[in-house]
């Protein structure tokens, strides 16, 4: 039995520079017993955009970002910062 299921927010920078880190993490989760989602519409959080001063377009970027992982109970994001903005898209939007 899974001890649950989890989606995989791969980064940015994890899908570009640093992949094997996205497939790493997705390893220690399943072997962890967890069941791994890895929803493909995925694209950013909007922090480039938001740490660059493009608020609208970062806006729009988080908000899909919301409506890609809206139905996930756990979101594992292997970026501190990342998260950050996760967190700060979930309080703002």
């Amino acid at each position: 039995m899974p001890a649950g299921r989890v989606s995989l927010f791969v980064t940015c920078i994890v899908d570009q520079a640093f992949p094997s880190t996205g497939l790493a993490v997705a390893g220690i989760l399943e072997r962890l017993g967890y069941q791994v989602d890895f929803p493909t519409a995925q694209t950013c959080c909007g922090q480039p955009a938001f740490n660059s001063g493009y608020l609208p377009q970062a806006r729009v970027v988080a908000e899909h970002f919301l409506n890609v992982f809206r139905d996930s109970e756990y979101i594992v994001i292997p970026s501190g910062s990342c998260a950050t903005m996760v967190s700060i898209i979930m309080k703002s939007c």
